[in-house]
């Protein structure tokens, strides 16, 4: 039985593996996985090769940024709220999502991993920095139009997850306490909850929390959190618990329980 929390990074697939001990979950953090074929030489120009056209079809099971023991991710497959879960996409006017396509990876070392990937062919450059159960995210977005990003989708066979919203942050929780949270630290303003019925292998009933931003500044900074630890994901202490301090050259995070890193906004790993 584990007794600490614990983190490994695998950098030839780009995952990041970090477990807590007090409620058993495992989480992956993916910035290499994509399920297409590898790169030929030199690489063709085609809509999965360039990656973020809307005619890629992403794989639920391979394109997200985060896969978990106590989680599944939503499979449906049409409609403006599908693929929302640990998803960060451009919207268009119908509200139709870019698709992840092919990941570029940065890098993965220590508690921390990066890549990069087209989404209708504007680039998205993401680092991500795990502590305990809470995953920050730094996305540089270039482009302008709306953005959405969303949390761990969570699912209960006989009842909808309860939801809550606030500025900035959204979290679902089942009756058993799993909780998922999402908080947008930098650049988001909207936030808010889509359901699905029949979409996900841990039960019918499945909620996502997301946000939104309609006008993004380029530089986006979210804390995603899963955990069986209901005080771990109050999602409205967790916005001001968390700190940040934004400059030209980096972001530097204090996790809610007072741990500090900083991340280079070029979004490099190191």
């Amino acid at each position: 039985m584990e007794t600490a929390d614990a983190r490994l990074a695998l950098p030839a697939p780009g995952w990041l593996l970090h477990s807590t001990a007090a409620d058993g979950i495992v989480r992956l953090v993916n910035h290499g996985s994509d399920r297409l074929p590898p790169r030929p030489s030199p690489e063709p120009s085609t809509p999965f090769e360039q990656g973020g056209t809307r005619t890629v079809d992403d794989s639920p099971h391979y394109a997200k940024f985060a896969y978990a023991s106590a989680a599944a991710p939503d499979t449906s497959e049409a409609g403006p709220t599908a693929g929302v879960d640990n998803h960060i996409a451009l919207l268009d006017a119908r509200r139709s999502a870019s698709p992840r396509g092919r990941i570029h990876p940065l890098g993965a070392h220590g508690n921390r991993a990066a890549s990069w990937h087209l989404a209708d062919g504007h680039r998205i450059e993401t680092t991500s920095v795990v502590h305990g159960p809470w995953e920050v995210r730094v996305h540089r977005v270039e482009g302008s139009g709306t953005v959405r990003e969303g949390g761990w989708s969570l699912a209960d066979e006989v009842a909808d997850p309860e939801a809550v919203t606030g500025p900035g942050w959204a979290a679902v929780r089942r009756a058993d306490g799993l909780t998922s949270a999402i908080v947008g630290l930098h650049g988001w303003d909207g936030a808010g909850v889509v359901r699905a019925r029949d979409a996900n292998a841990y039960g019918r009933h499945s909620a996502t929390p997301y946000l939104l931003q309609p006008d993004h500044s380029g530089l986006l900074v979210t804390l995603v959190v899963l955990s069986a630890e209901p005080e771990l994901c109050d999602a409205a202490a967790l916005r001001e618990a968390a700190a940040l301090s934004v400059t030209e050259r980096e972001v530097r995070i204090r996790f809610p329980d007072g741990r500090e890193e900083a991340v280079r906004v070029t979004a490099e790993t190191g």
